[in-house]
């Protein structure tokens, strides 16, 4: 079985690792399966050992894309030079994602000239990304070619409907395949770990600091829980959020809460050492693509608690990985807000642009709507609230110790007892295993290569899937800029 796989570049990041880790799969279970990763810049690693470069796939404006009919020579040529034959099926990673829009029509030309073609996304256009999106505008119609000779994989439960829903009338079936989760060898507290000055009772959110990871709900359940002592492990990289990371900072100071805002930038400790001393692992994420964050604290042999993302993590109980301590939502009384006028007027504004920003209409409910996804029983989930109206409420909440009963109820933050921890520990192991992703794969690959020649292809609406990942009731204000 050859397989070529396609991504715009094999620079050090999560679609790289996914990529490295599938032919680790294949490598350590013996599977006859040979394989060539082609991307658009040179590998700078040395765990795949075929790889080509090809020109013009790299990420590209609409401007800068070449011809797709070249780049599809070229994809051709590559694969065939690196496998001695031509491939007997394309993997291919984010093509719909808006880096480069003379791939997305590139792959619309190997899907109607017959290729069976396994279409990977990990993230979407549609998800968020305008500037993406409309990068596209030319080849949109063309983006999600259909056909029984080509499937596509979803990392998550929430993609896969979405794209379920999309496909709907056509025969690409769409395949849950969820990244593997390498083991992690267990962090263990130094033993002179006093001297790293890391806070007792340490909560720890191992994230560098982006707008959906919701620093806020950090200083939040900071001014409830007095016992623990929160932290997230890093600073921002991106210029643009680092007014409000000091903000933050600045903010839990003021207030004088157990928190450290880039704890990483405060000790000399490594990060095994950091997780190490933790008494558990926190995570309060607005938004993630296939949830690394809930899996791999267990492989530390660590708990987590905190916040749960359903449509992220829905199969991982069915898999033997129980989330049941994570709260969905955590509600603060809507009296908290002094305005509750102007927060709609907030949600407005943000939807309004947010629709503008992609050129589609904005339902006439579409306000009203967001705002009842928000409320439940006179009060509002507070992880879905901007920065503004997020300290409004954390003042309030630290003048008020019923307020803080309520949260601590609500967040149900603890420390897992050890049995718990070994059980998920183990489910990861075996759902998540390199071994248990090479089997998936394989499996996939075997149902294109039995699909029958002479098939023809259409393409899907991709309106019906924006206006899933669009929807008035989905809004986050966190996710608005």
């Amino acid at each position: 079985m050859k397989i070529a796989i396609v991504h715009y570049h094999l620079q050090p990041g999560g679609v790289t690792r996914v990529i490295e880790n599938t032919l680790q799969a294949w490598e350590e279970n013996g599977n006859e399966i040979e394989a060539v990763a082609i991307s658009g810049r040179t590998y700078p690693g040395d765990r795949l050992t075929n790889t080509r470069v090809v020109r013009g796939l790299d990420y590209a404006s609409p401007k800068e894309a070449i011809d797709p009919k070249v780049l599809t020579e070229r994809l051709r040529e590559s694969a065939k030079d690196a496998l001695g034959q031509a491939p007997d099926l394309w993997h291919i990673h984010n093509h719909s994602l808006g880096k480069n829009p003379s791939l997305t029509a590139a792959v619309s030309m190997l899907a109607e000239s017959g290729e069976r073609i396994l279409l990977h996304p990990h993230d979407f256009a549609e998800d968020g990304r305008p500037g993406n999106y409309l990068s596209l505008s030319e080849v949109y119609q063309r983006a999600y070619p259909t056909g029984p000779n080509i499937h596509y994989a979803a990392l998550n439960q929430r993609d896969r409907g979405f794209l379920a829903h999309m496909l709907k009338e056509s025969p690409s079936p769409v395949h849950l395949l969820a990244n593997a989760v390498p083991p992690s060898t267990p962090f263990s507290e130094s033993q002179e770990d006093k001297t790293w000055n890391l806070p007792e009772n340490l909560l720890l959110y191992p994230v560098r600091a982006v707008r959906r990871k919701n620093l806020g709900e950090l200083a939040l359940l900071a001014s409830a829980h007095h016992d623990f002592h929160f932290a997230n492990s890093l600073g921002p990289t991106n210029p643009e959020f680092t007014p409000i990371f000091e903000e933050w900072k600045q903010f839990g100071k003021e207030l004088d809460l157990p928190l450290t805002y880039g704890l990483g930038e405060h000790t000399d400790a490594s990060f095994p050492e950091m997780v190490g001393h933790a008494q558990s692992i926190l995570s309060v994420s607005v938004a993630e693509g296939f949830g690394l964050g809930f899996l791999e604290p267990w492989t530390f042999s660590k708990g987590l608690c905190g916040r749960n993302l359903p449509d992220i993590t829905s199969d991982f109980a069915e898999l033997g990985v129980s989330l049941a301590n994570l709260y969905d939502r955590l509600p603060v009384p809507l009296d908290c807000i002094s305005s509750v006028t102007q927060l709609k007027e907030t949600i407005q504004s943000a939807l309004e642009q947010f629709y503008l920003n992609y050129q589609q209409n904005l339902p006439q409910d579409g306000t009203e709507t967001a705002f009842q996804s928000m409320v439940a029983n006179e009060s509002i989930d507070f992880g879905r609230l901007d920065e503004p109206t997020q300290q409004e409420i954390i003042r309030v909440v630290a003048q008020s110790p019923e307020l803080q009963q309520g949260i601590q109820k609500h967040a149900g933050l603890e420390v897992l007892a050890k049995d718990i921890i070994d059980r998920n520990k183990q489910a990861v192991a075996e759902q998540f295993s390199l071994t248990s992703y090479a089997q998936r794969t394989r499996k996939i690959y075997q149902e294109l290569l039995a699909i029958e020649d002479n098939f023809s292809c259409q393409f899907a609406n991709g309106q019906l899937l924006l206006d899933q990942y669009l929807s008035p009731a989905r809004l986050n204000l966190l996710r608005t800029s």
